[in-house]
């Protein structure tokens, strides 16, 4: 596969994730929640997504190059954290459950970390470009915490 066939691919993989989970919309009930003061507003929220998305793309695409089809765990992992990000968007703001999307962004969290992990060996600069998608993912993940705790978190919002 010629290399920016190899970075198209999977530039549209990251964009197809973004456009199913951006389905998912909080609308009246995201802005009806108990918010924490430093919430980022949607726009930077959208801009830094739309960056570290681009960074994924590169990252794996970097692996793909260094290995080709070699990289059969790595780059499965790294498909699996796109669709764990697909899989929050839908219990967050599909299912207007934040506890058991907190849960999805834990395991997704984990991924990125994995994914961080397992590239560094193959290509240090791919998984240098996953470590600002881990970063936010643990700003996020606190965000959510916060988020679920302000709206009535328990243990019982899980069922």
């Amino acid at each position: 596969m010629h290399r920016l066939a190899a970075l198209g691919l999977f530039l549209l993989m990251v964009v197809v994730a973004v456009a199913i989970g951006g389905q998912f919309t909080g609308g009246d009930w995201y802005q009806g929640m108990n918010q924490p003061s430093w919430n980022p507003p949607a726009m930077v929220m959208a801009l830094v997504w739309a960056v570290l998305y681009v960074l994924m793309a590169v990252s794996a695409w970097m692996v793909w190059e260094a290995q080709r089809g070699l990289a059969i765990i790595p780059l499965g992992l790294w498909g699996l954290q796109l669709l764990l990000g697909i899989g929050w968007s839908w219990m967050y703001f599909g299912l207007h459950r934040p506890g058991w999307a907190l849960g999805m962004m834990t395991l997704w969290l984990l991924v990125v970390l994995l994914v961080v992990k397992v590239f560094r060996p193959i290509r240090i600069e791919a998984s240098s470009l996953m470590m600002p998608v881990a970063a936010w993912m643990m700003f996020s993940w606190v965000l959510s915490l916060v988020q679920w705790r302000l709206n009535g978190g328990g243990l019982g919002s899980f069922f």
